[in-house]
C-alpha cells in the first residue's frame, strides 16, 4: 500500500502561519510605516521560500534602457539570471524591465482604492520600454523573442468588502483593463483570486495561499522565460 499525505493539511499549516504573522504585524506594530514594512517582509519571505530558484523577489523600482523608471513597487518578481544587473543605490534596488515577470502591491485590506492603486503601479511598469536580442546556441542564431506579458497583483491581510469577492469586487476588476489589469491576488484571511481572459476565479480562506501560489506558478509557467536583454541599448544610453 502506498503512503499518502493530505496536501490540504500541509497548505493549511502554511496558511495559518502566514495569517498569524500578518495578524501579529498588524496588532503589535503601531507605526503605519513600520507596520507596512513588516507585512511586506512577510509576503516577500513567503515568495522567497516557495518560488523556484530561477526567480527572485524584492522591493524595487523598475528601469528601462531609455532612463525611465516605474513607481516604487512593493514586490518585483524577476529572473535570477539577471540579478547581477540589479543596481543598488543606498537602500533602493533598480531592476531592468526586461527581467521582470510580475509585480505586486501589499496592502492591509482589499478594497476599491487599493485595487486601483495596484493597477496604477502595474501600469507604471508595463509602460517601460523592453528590449530583446537574438541569441546563439548549438543550433545557431535564434530569432528575437517578444517580451512576455508582466503579471500584476495585490496581496492583502483582510478584505474591506463582505463578501470579499462579491459584486463590488467584480465591478472594480472589470474596470481594470489593459496596462492597469490585475491578474491575481491573495487575501490571507478571506481567499484568493485569479483573473484570466476577463474570467474571475476565486477561492475561500481555507486554501487561499495554496490557490494563490499554484496560480502564480501556473501563470509564470505559461509566460515562459523573459526575453534576452539587448545590452547594446543600455550601452547606447550611456554614451
Amino acid at each position: 500500500m502506498s503512503n499518502q499525505i493530505d496536501l490540504r493539511v500541509l497548505f493549511a499549516d502554511l496558511q495559518s502561519s502566514l495569517a498569524g504573522d500578518l495578524a501579529l504585524a498588524r496588532s503589535a506594530i503601531n507605526h503605519p510605516g513600520d507596520k507596512g514594512a513588516a507585512v511586506e517582509a512577510n509576503w516577500l519571505g513567503m515568495l522567497a521560500r516557495h518560488l523556484p530558484e530561477r526567480y527572485r523577489a524584492d522591493k524595487a523600482t523598475v528601469i528601462d534602457s531609455r532612463g525611465n523608471c516605474s513607481d516604487s513597487i512593493d514586490i518585483v518578481v524577476y529572473d535570477r539570471q539577471y540579478s547581477h544587473l540589479v543596481l543598488k543605490h543606498q537602500d533602493f534596488l533598480y531592476v531592468p524591465a526586461e527581467a521582470v515577470y510580475a509585480v505586486f502591491e501589499v496592502k492591509q485590506s482589499l478594497d476599491k482604492n487599493h485595487l486601483g492603486y495596484a493597477a496604477d503601479k502595474a501600469a507604471s511598469v508595463r509602460a517601460l520600454h523592453r528590449t530583446s536580442a537574438a541569441t546563439v546556441d548549438i543550433r545557431g542564431a535564434t530569432p528575437l523573442k517578444q517580451p512576455i506579458p508582466i503579471l500584476a497583483g495585490l496581496l492583502c491581510t483582510e478584505s474591506g468588502w463582505s463578501p470579499p469577492f462579491g459584486e463590488a469586487f467584480s465591478e472594480v476588476m472589470a474596470g481594470l483593463t489593459g496596462a492597469r489589469s490585475i491578474n491575481l491576488g491573495c487575501v490571507a484571511r478571506a481567499g484568493a483570486f485569479s483573473n484570466e481572459a476577463s474570467e474571475l476565479v476565486v477561492s475561500g480562506a481555507d486554501n487561499a495561499l495554496a490557490f494563490f501560489l499554484f496560480t502564480l506558478l501556473q501563470r509564470l509557467q505559461q509566460v515562459g522565460t523573459v526575453a534576452p536583454i539587448d545590452f547594446s541599448a543600455y550601452i547606447a544610453y550611456l554614451k
